[in-house]
């Protein structure tokens, strides 16, 4: 049985209906103040305690006395969660199935990586909403999913348009019901160009591509990814954490990806989302079909001189990171960069 008192954390006072009450009588508007969500695992005297708070003395002694004065109560389950109580233990799944039954959006799904995400996600039991912009492509996609069992759901979709990604939000859930995961991985990666060399309108379209869509589409799918377990997994890159020079629109927007992620992750973690990057490095079909065969060669060189030696490949090394963070088997992890890079020198840190 617990007692509230000042020395309670805010979160716990305002979960409480009770003494919730308390602080909104003798603090008018504290229940609708968004900044003080940020104080939520903090003491009532602590915060109290900070000039901004503007709590005189004589008021926060009269709130004590009023929380001292109402019965104790026993936590709900999902209050246990809160105050560090050992959880339930995770729902059983099938060991061979590890997404089985989950509803995982997927953008960017024609080629490349997102292809093979897809195809790795079906066979761990997805139900999938898979778009892109070429549905030619998407449909190669979604015919090799479904010969893997999986349910499909494939859109047309432009990502750096808000009326596309709602609609694709809309459809996935009136075919499937909910959404559990959704993964961010369509992007833009302008011209490698000198940074004076590159105008507004390259920074504009790895925005609008990148970072805006992974802000809307993480607001569009919030309501049904809230209340259990639950994941988003955005895609960043080792370019921003090194500054690799000629990426400046495609680096400013993978950093900004990682902060809004880092954020959120805060913000959503006690509504049962976790919200993780990766920043994976590996040769897929539509980086060697846009090379030159001499500077095809080149790359694969290049993306070799890591701790392991070779090149990544998207099913055997990225898809499987993407289906544990994916998985219940995540569930202790959130506001995590995993570098599924093979040991590039600049990205590893001590």
């Amino acid at each position: 049985m617990a007692k509230f008192s000042i020395e309670s954390k805010l979160g716990e006072l305002m979960k409480n209906p009770q003494s919730a009450a308390v602080l909104e009588e003798c603090l008018p508007g504290i229940s609708t103040n968004k900044q003080l969500k940020m104080g939520f695992g903090m003491t009532l005297k602590f915060i109290a305690g900070l000039p901004q708070a503007d709590i005189p003395k004589e008021k926060l002694a009269e709130i004590d006395e009023k929380l001292k004065a109402l019965p104790e109560y026993e936590p709900q389950p999902e209050e246990q969660v809160r105050k560090g109580i050992e959880p339930a233990p995770a729902p059983a799944r099938n060991p061979f199935k590890r997404l089985e039954g989950k509803v995982v959006i997927l953008t960017g799904c024609s080629a490349g990586l997102g292809k093979q995400l897809a195809i790795c996600l079906a066979r761990e039991g997805a139900k999938l909403a898979i778009c892109a912009r070429r549905m030619e492509k998407l449909e190669e996609t979604a015919k090799l999913c479904r010969n893997e069992g999986a349910e499909v759901l494939a859109m047309r979709c432009d990502v750096s348009k808000y009326k596309d990604l709602k609609k694709l939000v809309d459809k996935t859930v009136k075919q499937f019901g909910t959404v559990d995961v959704l993964i961010n991985n369509a992007n833009f990666e302008a011209d490698r160009l000198p940074f004076m060399d590159q105008g507004v309108d390259m920074l504009d379209q790895a925005l609008h591509t990148g970072v805006y869509a992974h802000w809307h589409l993480m607001k569009l799918c919030y309501p049904y990814l809230k209340g259990k377990s639950s994941s988003i997994i955005n895609f960043t890159s080792g370019m921003y954490q090194v500054g690799l020079e000629l990426y400046a629109s495609y680096a400013a927007d993978k950093g900004a990806i990682r902060a809004l992620s880092m954020v959120v992750a805060r913000e959503w973690g006690i509504d049962g989302i976790r919200v993780n990057t990766i920043s994976p490095v590996a040769i897929t079909d539509t980086i060697v079909g846009k090379l030159a065969p001499e500077y095809s060669a080149w790359v694969k060189d290049m993306m070799s001189h890591n701790s392991m030696g070779r090149v990544g490949d998207p099913a055997g090394d990225i898809a499987p990171v993407v289906i544990f963070l994916a998985s219940d088997e995540s569930r202790w992890i959130t506001g995590q960069n995993i570098n599924v890079d093979g040991g590039q020198p600049e990205t590893i840190h001590i």
